[in-house]
């Protein structure tokens, strides 16, 4: 019955999507043009092998949906951009991991004068499956962020960054979990070596505390190049090294708040083959500290690519993989002095309809697998989702 009622709902949505599609304005204006409402509307239903990311291998089928309303102001010096969303999540065999996530969010940013940036402030509960961790929990997680482009002369510019993020648990499956605030804040100098490339510095410090007592402050510096990276490679790549100093975790036994360190990598790329086929990829190794506050060292890359049959018909497909290692204490194996240890790779395929200007179809299929020297956390993953996306 409950299944029944499910599926009768989804026809409901999937007409009101195509009917919706066909007489809706593409968008709201108000105040002649400064004003401007746009909705977007989808619904998903798919199948997961591994809801909880761990090896207790929970299947299920899940039905989703999501609503959200954003609002733009365009006129005089500052802009504003504000969204409010909710999705829903709803499991047919466990209803124990249903929810409600509402999410919140403004930007007001300044693009013309000499100093430009940006101010945002967010708030969004959020339900996923913690691979770091090994179960399924809730967090509603905080965020502000201070953005902030200043031209010295023509080709030397800074760049400046201020954020604070507070992730608090609200559903932690039974598992002693730690809340999280972040301090960050990050100072760039770019030079224009070209039209067609900027050299860029960056030095960056992020202080880490959670509800555990303990805390981390990483310090880093990097070198990078944003624009043309090589050939008709487009995108951005720094190369760094930065320091974690633990504090709190010595009275765990360990020499645990002993200064660290490793190299620091971001970077994206995309390059165009032709006008059908794109590819993108990305590669990051960096800090992290989990929800049970151990550090990890992440790296991890993608690649992907997307065949555009024409412009209502796409293919996509991608491969990724990683390595997350444990540090400190609580990075160690159960009555064990080893550390954890995870790698994984994952891949997926899809296809994506676009009806009209409205309304569009996609069908994913993600599979991943995660190697442990933690039994529990040795699994694989395969997923299979439909998804009808409606926006106007």
């Amino acid at each position: 019955m409950r299944s029944s009622a499910l599926f009768r709902t989804f026809l409901v949505i999937l007409l009101a999507f195509g009917l919706s599609a066909r007489t809706a304005r593409a968008l709201v204006t108000l105040n002649d043009g400064t004003d401007k409402i746009y909705v977007s509307g989808s619904f998903s239903m798919g199948y997961d092998s591994n809801i909880s990311a761990s090896a207790a291998n929970t299947s299920d089928f899940a039905y989703s949906s999501s609503m959200s309303i954003e609002y733009q102001r365009k006129a005089g010096l500052i802009g504003v951009n504000g969204t409010i969303a909710f999705a829903l999540n709803d499991f047919v065999k466990n209803p124990g991991y249903d929810t409600l996530n509402p999410s919140y969010s403004i930007e007001l940013d300044k693009g013309t004068g000499r100093m430009t940036g940006a101010l945002t402030l967010s708030a969004q509960r959020t339900s996923q499956a913690d691979v770091a961790v090994n179960l399924y929990d809730t967090s509603w997680n905080y965020s502000v962020g201070l953005n902030l482009h200043y031209p010295v002369i023509e080709r030397y510019s800074f760049a400046l960054s201020l954020n604070y993020g507070l992730l608090d648990y609200t559903d932690k499956g039974g598992q002693p979990l730690v809340n999280l605030a972040t301090y960050s804040a990050s100072l760039s100098l770019f030079y224009i070596l070209s039209e067609q490339r900027d050299l860029f510095a960056t030095y960056r410090y992020r202080l880490e505390e959670s509800s555990a007592t303990t805390s981390t402050a990483d310090q880093g510096l990097s070198l990078g190049v944003n624009g043309k990276i090589i050939w008709e490679i487009n995108g951005s790549l720094s190369v760094g090294y930065e320091l974690r100093t633990p504090r709190g975790f010595a009275q765990a036994g360990t020499d645990a708040d002993s200064e660290f360190g490793d190299f620091w990598v971001t970077g994206t790329a995309n390059w165009a083959a032709n006008r059908k086929l794109a590819f993108s990829g990305s590669l990051s190794r960096d800090f992290s500290t989990t929800a049970t506050g151990a550090t990890t060292v992440t790296t991890s890359g993608t690649l992907d690519a997307t065949w555009s049959q024409n412009a209502r018909l796409s293919f996509n497909a991608g491969v990724g993989g990683g390595i997350n290692q444990f540090y400190g204490p609580f990075g160690l194996l159960p009555n064990s002095t080893r550390e954890r240890r995870d790698y994984y790779f994952t891949w997926h395929t899809g296809v994506n309809y676009t009806f009209n200007s409205h309304l569009s179809a996609s069908l994913t299929y993600t599979y991943f697998q995660n190697w442990s020297n933690l039994a529990f956390a040795a699994f694989d993953r395969n997923s299979v989702t439909l998804t009808l996306s409606s926006h106007w």
